[in-house]
């Protein structure tokens, strides 16, 4: 009867959110992987460490700039994650896109690899990294406000910040983007950190407050 009870028990457990989050990190892990696929020597390389840079500089910079933002997102994603309870269709299909526009990276790093961090190859990359972290906004949004994903004790003003926050990396990597582009545009970081600066130290107290 006792087996009976535990059977019973394992097949009503909901593992959606689980395979959610599973095939979330495979994901982030193929499009990191691809990065690398992506590498190849230059033509008439000239086996030196210095040629190689020569040759390869841009693509290098593309890899580390993508391999960051794919890094920042991975880790967004697994403490937003972190704070959900279940997972329902809504979810899934935010996920789904979210994950459909991580997989373009590595294509949009060959763009600038090739273009330099300038004209419209530049705009579609830095397109797509605010693309990604909207639609991690959204996703948060969705499940801290109306499909009740999340602990309902978890503080209305917390759930609020923690929103501004996701839309708040996004546009703090395209600035940062922007600026390494052209940096004339160095007071536009002033104005970023003075108005992230205060969110996120708003953020800390409130979670401080709350016991998270």
């Amino acid at each position: 009867m006792t087996m009976e009870l535990l059977e019973g028990e394992t097949r009503m457990k909901d593992y959606s959110l689980e395979r959610l989050v599973m095939l979330t990190d495979g994901v982030f892990a193929i499009a990191i992987t691809l990065l690398a696929i992506e590498l190849a020597p230059p033509e008439h390389w000239d086996h030196t460490f210095a040629g190689l840079l020569r040759g390869m500089g841009a693509e290098l910079w593309a890899y580390v700039l993508s391999f960051t933002v794919i890094a920042v997102y991975w880790a967004t994603h697994r403490r937003t994650f972190q704070r959900f309870l279940r997972s329902d269709w809504v979810l899934t299909t935010f996920n789904l896109v979210l994950l459909g526009l991580v997989t373009l990276l590595p294509f949009a790093s060959r763009l600038i690899a090739e273009a330099g961090i300038k004209g419209e190859p530049f705009v579609i990359y830095t397109g797509l990294i605010t693309a990604i972290g909207v639609c991690s906004a959204l996703m948060w949004g969705y499940a801290a406000f109306i499909g009740r994903l999340v602990d309902k004790d978890l503080p209305m003003s917390l759930r609020v910040i923690l929103f501004l926050v996701l839309l708040i990396v996004p546009t703090g990597m395209a600035v940062g983007s922007m600026m390494l582009a052209d940096r004339s545009h160095w007071w536009v970081g002033l104005i970023m950190i003075a108005i992230v600066a205060p969110i996120i130290w708003l953020r800390r107290r409130l979670q401080k407050k709350a016991g998270l």
